[in-house]
């Protein structure tokens, strides 16, 4: 498993790439998670956090749980209950761009953050916060250009964006917001127990945010699932160039 930061993004590059080639939608996540990865690894190299050498074992430790999931999917091995109904959708061609990042999202924020977290700031938890919140910085800064590469896939979004103006930003960032406040929840739950109340509470949090997941698949509501077919016809390109698009 990387190691490092930098052997953490040519990992995610590697996978980028064979998406492209296998026309697999899962790159889109990969794409975007690469991204932001980057942009941590550049926040550490310039010191913006409190503890620089803590976010970098954070982040490694958080990234190892995707690549991990992603290996044992590739070898036909069971991951997490989250990241199955992430990768079951590999070969749909039914979900639009945005359901497939947000079930990339779903796993890796509301399950493997708050677990690396813990892993990571064991000693000392509560030390920890300020940087664990800094990231939502990082994150909202990546709201926008992460929204204009959509739109070059799905036209629409930018007149739907200009009519919103700065609500939709602000709704996207406070999603993201409360997942992490939920993850940074599930930190301290895990620093405060042992390893057989670890485990429970990470089984019933993974059942948990595969149910939401699933949501993101086939949401309940009837007009919202013809809005999302309507989207799909329009999305532009084939699946390798929307990765592309999402890409560095």
């Amino acid at each position: 498993m990387p190691d490092s930061i930098d052997a953490v993004i040519e990992e995610l590059d590697a996978i980028v790439k064979n998406s492209i080639e296998q026309a697999s939608p899962l790159g889109y996540f990969a794409a975007l998670y690469k991204r932001v990865t980057i942009q941590v690894r550049d926040a550490i190299k310039e010191n913006r956090f409190e503890d620089n050498e803590r976010m970098e074992k954070l982040d490694i430790i958080f990234a190892n749980r995707y690549l991990e999931a992603y290996r044992s999917f590739q070898e036909d091995k069971v991951p997490t209950q989250s990241w199955q109904v992430a990768f079951k959708q590999a070969d749909s061609n039914k979900l639009i761009v945005l359901q497939h990042l947000l079930l990339g999202m779903s796993a890796h924020i509301n399950l493997d953050l708050g677990i690396a977290a813990a892993q990571a700031t064991r000693e000392n938890p509560l030390a920890s916060k300020s940087d664990f919140m800094s990231i939502n910085k990082i994150l909202s800064d990546l709201i926008n250009d992460t929204q204009t590469r959509l739109t070059r896939i799905f036209r629409p979004l930018g007149l739907i964006d200009r009519l919103l103006g700065p609500i939709d930003e602000k709704l996207s960032l406070f999603s993201i917001g409360y997942a992490r406040d939920k993850a940074w929840t599930q930190t301290l739950e895990l620093s405060l127990s042992n390893g057989s109340e670890q485990l429970k509470l990470i089984a019933e949090r993974d059942q948990a945010v595969a149910n939401f997941s699933s949501s993101l698949v086939r949401p309940p509501k009837i007009s919202l699932r013809i809005l999302l077919r309507l989207i799909r016809l329009l999305e532009r390109g084939r699946v390798s160039d929307r990765i592309k698009t999402l890409d560095t």
